[in-house]
């Protein structure tokens, strides 16, 4: 008799295209107030290139490490 190991579930849910890029979006709006689609226009224009308040610059930081998601 063989024993089958219970699945246990990780709670890793992965994102469609459709979701990744409303989560960025909804991200985007909550940390800077614009959208996702802006906040990419202006980070590849360079202009969050010299912020100087912390709590910007945090954000823009973790808006970065989200773009791997729409990109």
């Amino acid at each position: 008799m063989a024993i089958v190991p219970k699945r246990v579930d990780s709670g890793i849910r992965f994102l469609n295209d459709d979701e990744a890029r409303e989560q960025f979006d909804r991200q985007a709006r909550r940390l800077l107030g614009i959208s996702g689609a802006e906040f990419l226009r202006r980070y590849d224009a360079g202009e969050f290139e010299a912020i100087q308040d912390d709590e910007q610059q945090d954000a823009v930081m973790k808006l970065r490490m989200l773009t791997d998601l729409v990109r």
